[in-house]
């Protein structure tokens, strides 16, 4: 089946992007944790060098309290030792103040303190009130640099993988709407197969009904009229596609003109109820008049025709289908309400896409080529107008409104130059 298919390769398009997006924030997660498992360490190896120099003011200040001398001892002694050490205290030791202020001027990043800082932290040699630690001011430097080093570091790291998944979402959907269009193509082609090969087999049945067999003149008048429709169908499906192609090339033109609107739209309902069958429709107007607008009659009624067929095609019987006009001071409204098979949310934006049809063209029971609403929103769109569709969902029916520039009621009206899109 066309659409499980379809359905299954859409979801399966969904779970490989989902784990790649997965794989690469996990993939920013691993790098992260390195470079803050990093960080600290380096830290840690900053810190155990400021020790280290702490260590060195240590001994530093000690070897000034402490002076030591050495001689060599000439006279060898039975088990001593080749060298003697001696040593005495100064006379005179410097004042603590003293020895602070030439401990903090070599080593900036130690201070001597009353009570320790860190359970490390040793006392000088002679002062068991005077001790040696770090300065809190590296400390919060370093911690703050590896805090901005790594908020840096992730700003790189998401800044890169948004690039990434950003740049593969776009590859994604080029590549799903390219798939789509390509769906839609097929539907295009199997549609106008079908929508070609159904009046064609039909005129040959009448054709041949006509040359074989001996008819009454009533009977050659019904079939003369059988014939004349599949011809009108044969001449619209071509007139679509004629359109459809002027309108992708820029020559669709437009011919606008003064239009009352309330008369002209009860004359297009009125021939559309009795082209689908007199009250099959089972339409209703409610038209607010002296409303005008300026546009093409023909063009624009190509879109109310198609509307209104719509309305026939994709509700059951008995039908009952709205045609109502409105306006505001700046623009008219026209809406084409029906209570037919309805539409679904997610396909609401893509109904007036070329090509595009709900379902499948091989189980699809409504005729149709997927290029009415297309040509509607082009029609629509070349006289400066918009036209939306909107659906409470599948079953609850749905309508198409469309706006259009207001104009005072003219004093005369004349011919225009057309307008070339």
């Amino acid at each position: 089946m066309a659409a499980p298919s379809r359905l299954l390769r859409t979801s399966g398009q969904r779970l490989i992007y989902l784990a790649v997006a997965a794989l690469l924030f996990i993939q920013v997660g691993w790098w992260l944790s390195i470079q803050i498992r990093e960080s600290k360490r380096l830290e840690e190896a900053q810190i155990e060098t400021l020790k280290a120099a702490r260590a060195e003011a240590w001994q530093m200040d000690s070897f000034l309290v402490l002076p030591f001398y050495y001689q060599q001892d000439v006279t060898p002694r039975t088990g001593g030792h080749g060298i003697v050490v001696q040593g005495t205290l100064p006379t005179k030791l410097p004042s603590l103040a003293e020895r602070k202020a030439a401990i903090e001027a070599r080593f900036p990043q130690v201070a001597v303190v009353p009570a320790p800082v860190a359970p490390d932290d040793p006392h000088l040699v002679d002062h068991l009130d005077a001790y040696l630690t770090l300065r809190t001011e590296p400390l919060k430097a370093m911690e703050q640099e590896r805090r901005l080093a790594l908020w840096r570091a992730a700003g790189e790291a998401f800044f890169l993988a948004a690039a990434i998944l950003g740049g593969f979402t776009l590859i994604y959907r080029k590549l799903t709407e390219e798939m789509d269009l390509k769906l839609r193509q097929r539907n295009f082609t199997a549609s106008v197969t079908h929508e070609l090969k159904t009046p064609i087999a039909s005129l040959r049945v009448w054709m041949e009904t006509l040359f074989d067999r001996e008819l009454s003149a009533d009977q050659r008048g019904k079939i003369r009229t059988r014939m004349d429709q599949d011809l009108a169908r044969l001449a619209e499906l071509v007139n679509n596609l004629l359109d459809v192609a002027r309108s992708e090339s820029g020559s669709m033109e437009i011919r606008p003109e003064p239009l009352e609107l309330a008369p002209w739209l009860r004359g297009v309902a009125d021939a559309m109820d009795q082209k689908l069958g007199p009250g099959s429709l089972g339409l209703r107007l409610d038209l607010a008049s002296g409303v005008w607008t300026f546009a093409d009659p023909k063009a624009l009624g190509m879109v109310i025709e198609n509307l209104l067929s719509n309305a026939y095609k994709y509700a059951e019987a008995p039908r009952s289908t709205t045609l109502s006009l409105d306006c505001t001071r700046d623009e008219v409204i026209i809406v084409v309400s029906d209570h037919g098979s309805g539409i679904q949310a997610k396909e609401l934006p893509r109904v007036f896409q070329r090509f595009y049809r709900v379902g499948d063209e091989m189980t699809r029971a409504v005729p149709g080529t997927g290029l009415g609403l297309f040509l509607a929103r082009e029609i629509i769109q070349r006289h400066g107008g918009e036209i939306r569709a909107t659906s409470k969902g599948r079953g609850l029916g749905s309508a198409f409104t469309i706006r259009l520039g207001r104009i005072a009621a003219p004093a005369t009206s004349g011919a225009h130059e057309p307008l070339r899109a």
